[in-house]
């Protein structure tokens, strides 16, 4: 189904005042920046982190190309019809931008009590267009096995770098989009809920309150820590 998108051509204004409670109902693992090898987690939620979360419960799956032209067609919009020349643009170091962000502000969270932290493997899903892409994945089209078999090898037998990278550029598209790499992730577990106060937009809260009643799961910080999402007016 078409996600919609319409509140992003109206006026953005933040009217609606709410206290957004979020309850784990699993190990949450935050991460908003590029950890390298390990990924510990936040204590709580970033504006980045909540901005994914809320277009996730939106359904807005949208790669960066098309949300650059929205953006882009926001910014034409606003100056035309509101005469706004500037919105904040939330973006993260994971190289995520939120189309939302303008629409809301935090304040005075509560974080809830954390009864205990525990390192676990995370499956990282990764994509390159060199060799690390072919050595992290084991699968390929079968058209190509023959193939494959034929690159040349050294006296050990190996393939270089730079002929598995030739070779995947000439066939990107009978690989799979990204390989797997188990990678250390922290998780941490919660007694109690987030408390956040939010000012928000009339528009996207309506949004977000419609989606919860047909469907209110969603995640934050990883697509396994799920998490009950509510709204209140004060």
């Amino acid at each position: 189904m078409k996600p919609d998108l319409s509140m992003l051509f109206r006026k953005p204004k933040k009217n609606k005042q709410v206290i957004l409670t979020i309850e784990p109902l699993a190990p949450l693992s935050i991460v908003s920046t590029l950890p390298g090898s390990y990924y510990k987690s936040l204590d709580k939620p970033t504006k980045a982190n909540l901005c994914g979360m809320f277009e996730n419960v939106l359904g807005w799956h949208i790669g960066p190309k098309d949300r650059s032209k929205i953006l882009k067609e926001m910014k034409r919009v606003y100056k035309k019809s509101f005469k706004l020349t500037d919105f904040e643009v939330v973006s993260s170091a994971v190289g995520y931008t939120s189309l939302l962000g303008h629409l809301f502000d935090t304040e005075l969270p509560l974080v809830p009590s954390i009864i205990a932290r525990y390192d676990d493997l995370w499956t990282q899903q990764l994509k390159h267009d060199d060799a690390r892409h072919i050595k992290g994945t084991a699968n390929l089209s079968y058209h190509l096995i023959k193939e494959k078999l034929k690159l040349p090898t050294d006296d050990k037998g190996k393939v270089s770098d730079k002929d598995y990278g030739d070779f995947l550029k000439g066939n990107y598209s009978k690989f799979p989009m990204y390989y797997t790499s188990p990678t250390p992730r922290e998780f941490i577990v919660f007694d109690g809920n987030y408390q956040i106060k939010l000012s928000i937009s009339s528009h996207l809260l309506e949004g977000l309150e419609q989606s919860l009643q047909e469907n209110n799961l969603a995640y934050l910080g990883t697509n396994e820590g799920w998490v009950d999402l509510s709204f209140k007016e004060i």
